[in-house]
């Protein structure tokens, strides 16, 4: 039960970071970069020896750490915007949603049982994202249109990311793996985050500060424990994923509303509100 408790704060803890660093004035194309060289060095001490880049080229699921390193970066910019701009409590729900995702998977993958609650569950979830992500009246137009945006991609791409997460898991990694797995995704999350950084023209000497990097290491310290508790919970025995992701997610949502509110008064509307209800409901759904 330790790790899942370190999954869910860990998790919980990164969108609250992630809005903490608007107020900081922290570079995002600074300290993500900066986040996973962390998450590579934690894994180093932690597992006890470094990254054998020859012997990780070898590796059966070298192509997988490759494609979860390239969401891992997506997904943390669009974490990131969410938090900053719909509210971390939006941002949370929207990427614990994602689990909606796996489970349904896990039905047809790992025989999972199905049941009527599931699918409800599983309705509920959508339900649950547009009235988080339906916009107020008064917005504008555009403002309207990223509000929606946001929200729907991080659902997207964290689904993509859980479902290859457990697949792994499942077929491919052990115990004696899962830190040299999780330093591999950092390493080709880092060239990812690098390289969007490049393509947007954001690094430059007179944008740099040490509070990004700062700010980088705290989040990776964060980030490296929460990813290599939740694949230690993934591997619990008599546990069906379609019932962890649920539990984990209506976890870090309830950490991370409860921070927001806690640390930058979050208020949400009425819809939003019932948003939050109604996706805590669908986890609930999704355990039965």
């Amino acid at each position: 039960m330790l790790f899942l408790f370190l999954a869910i704060f860990g998790s919980g803890v990164i969108p609250v970071i992630f809005r903490a660093f608007d107020g900081w004035r922290v570079s995002l194309f600074w300290a993500i970069p900066a986040n996973y060289i962390t998450c590579v060095l934690v894994g180093n001490f932690l597992a006890g020896n470094s990254l054998d880049i020859t012997g990780l080229i070898s590796q059966s699921w070298i192509w997988f750490a490759v494609i979860q390193g390239i969401l891992l970066a997506v997904n943390f910019y669009l974490l990131a915007h969410t938090a900053q701009r719909a509210g971390v409590a939006i941002a949370a729900l929207a990427s614990r949603l994602s689990v909606a995702i796996p489970s349904l998977l896990a039905f047809l993958l790992y025989g999972d049982s199905l049941s009527v609650a599931k699918i409800a569950g599983l309705i509920a979830a959508l339900l649950a994202l547009y009235l988080c992500t339906a916009p107020d009246r008064d917005a504008g137009a555009f403002k309207a249109r990223l509000f929606q945006l946001l929200p729907v991609l991080v659902f997207v791409t964290f689904g993509c990311y859980f479902s290859i997460l457990k697949y792994l898991q499942s077929y491919y990694l052990d115990n004696s793996s899962y830190h040299y797995y999780v330093m591999s995704g950092f390493v080709f999350a880092f060239v990812s985050s690098i390289i969007i950084g490049i393509c947007q023209g954001l690094f430059s000497s007179a944008d740099f500060h040490v509070r990004h990097i700062v700010a980088g290491l705290l989040l990776g310290g964060v980030n490296y424990i929460a990813v290599y508790a939740l694949l230690n919970v993934l591997a619990l025995k008599g546990w069906e994923s379609s019932q962890l992701f649920p539990i984990y997610s209506v976890g870090v949502v309830a950490v991370s509303a409860l921070l927001a509110v806690v640390f930058f008064k979050e208020r949400l509307s009425r819809q939003k509100t019932l948003g939050l209800v109604v996706g805590l409901a669908a986890v609930v759904l999704l355990n039965q």
